[in-house]
This record gives C-alpha cells, structure tokens and sequence, in this order.
C-alpha cells in the first residue's frame, strides 16, 4: 500500500504567489494526500481548495499566532498525516515530476536509517564572472566549499546551486535545504525544528537536517526539481536580517563543528570574510538597505565577542 504523502507550505502574505505553488501541487504525476497551508498573515483561505478537494486531497488551513518560520513548520508537523512530509517554500513552482522522484528514492532505498530525501532548485542564479569570482573568494575564507551539502569545520556551509559543481545523481549529504525536502513522519517523533531560530529562521533548516542526519541518511535527488521565484514582497527588517545571519552561524557552529580551540580559529577566520564581503558588496552598491544589514552584522559580531550572546 502506498504511503500517504503530505506537505506542508509555511506563508506570509503572497496569496499569488502560494496560489501558483498550489497549482503546480495539483498538476504533479503523483498527487499528494493532503496539502497543510500554515498561514502567519492574513489570507482569507486555502486557495485552491475547492480544485485539491475534487482530486480527493485533504486540505488544512492553519492560522497562527506565534510568528516565524520555525513555529510554522512544527505546527504544521503537529497537524499531519502523512507518513512523508514534504517542505515547501510559497513561492515554489514545481515539476510535474517533483514529488514523484522523492518519493521514489524513499520507495527505492529499502534500509531503515534513511530519514530525509531533497531535491535542488531548476533556476539557481547564473554563474556569472562576479559570482565565479565570489565562490572563489568564499573557498579561500571556508565560506563555502565546492561540495554542495557539506559542512566546513568553519561551520559555515556549502549552499546547494552556489558551485560550478552541482550534484549529478543521487548523494549523501550533510544537510537538506528546508523549502526542498521531505522526510519519514518517524523522524519527528524525535526531532523538531529548533526555536532558537526564531523570526526569520535562518539556518532552522540545516540544524535541523543536521540533528537528523546523525542518526538517519539524507540523500540529494537531482532530478526532482522545482522553480524557486523570490518574491519582492517580503521586505525584511534588514538589521535584524543581517544580526540573525551571523548569529544562526554561530549556533550552528556551536552544535556541530566546535571541537576545539583550533575549531574558534576557523570559525572567526570565515565569519571576518563574511563580513568583509558583505562590506565590499554594501560599498559597491551603495544600497542603504545592504548597509543596514552590515551594521545588524557588526552588532551581532561585537555581542559574541562581549559575551553578550548565550548558547542554546
């Protein structure tokens, strides 16, 4: 008997956006059993119900108090079915083959200790000389590496489509990118996104695919893919973009790489190239909102260094 499927869509005020998402759901070669839409803004419904109930699919609108992306993706959890769980960002548009292709490596790979399979982006941004430029300048700081779905001893990580190297087939990696996996229901019996990764929730998806993946494998699929269209209508605070994306490095650094002294050296050795490229990126730019996030940046440096910043 096939296992039943769900997915859940965290979303925040892009009913377009969602709606397509949603369409691309219905149009998959193997339709999911139910749909969870966890709503931190102020949609008026489950788009799309009506046309996902015809197809005999369960449809869950969840509206919710506590904000963050985190919170969401739990709740959602807490209300599914299905004994695999897809993530999916609201402004996805997926393959007709998507869920498809996972789930025929769940089907495929018969070993217990597989918890979570993933897929990759069809439309990453270009590699252009600026951004060749840019991995190599991440390579000499342990920014990123060139093994997509690796953790550096810096803990910093190397980020699926930022390499000339993509994966080409199925992979064992360290960490599944959140809008793009899916996993076991068994594995959350166990675990749970962590709520130190409040608000945005930046790097909730690799801590927690990481805590997974030291008891269970994760596996990259190329062939499932889907279209990732970031919306400009999320308009973040950018301070407190810029303070959570040093600070969610440190975390995760804290959790999976610190091993030792020499483990700090790495670790503040990418985070001052990380800010000095940030810096150069604010320069030439001249963005005043690229400058806000520099000083968010600082202002979480300068608290890590004052002891001002507690561990999880």
């Amino acid at each position: 008997m096939p296992v039943k499927t769900t997915v859940i869509i965290p979303t925040y005020n892009r009913p377009r956006e969602l709606a397509a998402c949603l369409r691309s759901l219905l149009a998959q070669q193997v339709k999911p059993d139910e749909i969870i839409v966890v709503d931190d803004g102020a949609l008026s419904g489950f788009p799309l119900q009506r046309e996902a109930e015809a197809l005999g699919i369960r449809c869950v609108y969840h509206r919710k108090q506590t904000p963050g992306l985190t919170a969401s993706r739990n709740a959602g959890v807490a209300l599914a079915r299905g004994g695999i769980i897809f993530f999916l960002d609201d402004d996805v548009e997926l393959l007709p083959d998507y869920l498809a292709e996972i789930l025929r490596v769940f089907a495929d790979y018969r070993g217990r200790d597989l918890g979570g399979v993933g897929g990759l982006i069809a439309n990453p941004k270009p590699l252009t000389r600026a951004r060749r430029l840019r991995a190599f300048y991440d390579r000499l700081f342990l920014i990123a590496g060139s093994r997509e779905g690796k953790i550096l001893p810096s803990g910093f990580c190397t980020d699926y489509g930022k390499t000339p190297f993509p994966l080409q087939g199925l992979t064992e990696v360290d960490f599944l990118a959140g809008g793009v996996s899916a996993y076991k229901r068994e594995v959350f019996a166990e675990f749970a996104f962590s709520e130190a990764y409040r608000g945005y929730g930046l790097g909730e998806d690799k801590d927690f695919s990481c805590r997974v993946g030291r008891k269970y494998k994760l596996l990259v699929n190329p062939a499932a893919r889907l279209y990732h269209y970031e919306s400009a209508r999320m308009r973040y605070d950018m301070v407190e973009h810029g303070r959570q994306a040093v600070l969610s490095r440190y975390y995760f650094f804290k959790t999976y790489c610190r091993k030792g002294w020499w483990s700090w050296l790495f670790f503040a050795y990418a985070l001052v190239g990380y800010l000095l490229i940030r810096l150069l990126i604010t320069i030439v730019a001249r963005d005043r909102r690229e400058l806000q996030r520099v000083r968010g940046m600082w202002g979480a440096v300068r608290d890590l260094v004052g002891g001002r910043v507690s561990g999880r």
